[in-house]
């Protein structure tokens, strides 16, 4: 009876050194496919180049820091042989603003608000006649088309048009719109500009 027992300790002994047989269950040995620890090595290679360049290592340059500063400089560079006015080197003479000043009044929705002669209506002012709600000068106007009142209706079209429309845009109304007295205009609203 004592050699059954220590053969029974025995078996227990080895069964707890044999890893791999749990409660009858056998752990089977498979080895992962080769394609799968190719595509692991695959991808540990890919992130040790992509930390490299996009990370940098001393002075490659090519870390963050380094492509802002040249980007920077570049941009610089290229704004630094614009004029200093900041509009278009090219002339344009006050027919060719009005001219495209009065498309941009028809095609970009003037029109809705301020009527098609810029008599104005419902929604927007008379820009015919010499009372300004926002500012006199040409600047005010620009900076009106640009900025817009949205709270009365004027959209901002600073996205929507370059300076230099905006430009042609303004001086259509101050010298084709202002002072042509159209039929059923607006009462006069704002300011008296002299």
């Amino acid at each position: 009876m004592a050699n059954k027992i220590n053969k029974t300790t025995e078996n227990t002994s080895e069964e707890n050194n044999h890893s791999d047989d749990f409660d009858g269950i056998k752990e089977l040995h498979n080895p992962a496919p080769n394609w799968i620890i190719l595509v692991f090595l695959a991808t540990i290679g890919f992130s040790l180049l992509y930390a490299v360049r996009y990370f940098g290592f001393p002075d490659n340059k090519k870390d963050q820091a380094s492509e802002y500063a040249q980007s920077s400089a570049e941009f610089d560079k290229t704004h630094s042989q614009l004029p200093q006015g900041g509009g278009s080197t090219a002339t344009v003479s006050q027919e060719e603003l009005i001219t495209s000043g009065a498309q941009l009044f028809a095609t970009k929705g003037c029109i809705a608000c301020h009527g098609l002669k810029g008599e104005g209506n419902a929604v927007g002012p008379n820009l015919t006649d010499n009372f300004w709600l926002n500012g006199c000068s040409q600047e005010n106007l620009i900076h009106m088309i640009s900025e817009g009142k949205p709270e009365k209706g004027m959209t901002p079209f600073k996205t929507m048009l370059t300076q230099d429309e905006i430009k042609s845009l303004s001086v259509f109304i101050l010298k084709k719109l202002v002072g042509s007295n159209p039929p059923n205009g607006k009462a006069p609203q704002g300011v008296e500009c002299k």
